[in-house]
């Protein structure tokens, strides 16, 4: 009885599926990894300013705190609240005031030292972590960027301009701070500007061990 004969593979189409099929797995990894660099984005990144959200930037924050803790230094925070936003959004509807969270936000990455972090703490407040910085660092940069956003236009949807001012408190790190007494500090500072008129800043500093702390007006705006 006489075999069937096997049919025979092509070496060359058999290298050609081989190309093919590595060409198909490379896109899918590339595919991948675009998803797990956006899903990253999502996860760290505030989608509308662009900067830090609220988990990321409290997760930089502990880790300086371990950071000092362990091998000494300065640190300093520093909390931002835009004056009067509701306004904003009320006078010119929403879309202007999210323009005006993006453009401030560009305006507080621009301000900032490489090695400094900020991020969106929440609605319109911002925190700032500053390492290597005491409290007069801090009020030097917080002033900046009080400044910087008081002098900048902001621009409703007819093209016509109008004006905003942010009110900013600063704290550095006392031995024995956790994350809730830094950053409660420096709110303490914040409201303290907001009760002395709005656009200023305001820091508190380390106190003597036995004395309270104190904040302390910096701007005369």
């Amino acid at each position: 009885m006489t075999p069937i004969p096997l049919p025979q593979s092509d070496p060359g189409n058999l290298h050609a599926e081989l190309t093919r099929l590595n060409s198909q797995m490379l896109a899918i990894q590339h595919e991948l990894e675009k998803k797990n660099a956006e899903l990253e984005r999502l996860a760290y990144y505030d989608t509308l300013t662009g900067l830090l959200n609220r988990r990321a930037i409290l997760e930089k924050l502990d880790g300086w705190l371990r950071h000092v803790r362990r091998y000494g230094g300065r640190l300093a925070v520093a909390m931002l609240d835009i004056d009067h936003f509701k306004l904003v959004n009320d006078n010119y509807g929403h879309r202007i005031g999210d323009r005006v969270l993006s453009e401030m936000a560009d305006l507080m990455r621009r301000s900032i030292r490489t090695t400094d972090s900020v991020g969106r703490y929440g609605g319109e407040e911002f925190l700032f972590i500053l390492p290597n910085t005491d409290a007069a660092g801090a009020s030097i940069m917080a002033e900046r960027i009080r400044a910087a956003i008081e002098g900048t236009p902001m621009h409703d949807a007819s093209g016509g301009s109008f004006r905003t001012t942010v009110s900013l408190g600063a704290a550095e790190y006392c031995s024995g701070d956790d994350e809730d007494l830094l950053i409660g500090r420096a709110d303490s500072a914040l409201y303290r500007a907001k009760d002395l008129g709005r656009n200023r800043v305001v820091v508190s500093a380390c106190p003597p061990s036995d004395s309270s702390n104190a904040a302390t007006p910096t701007s005369t705006r």
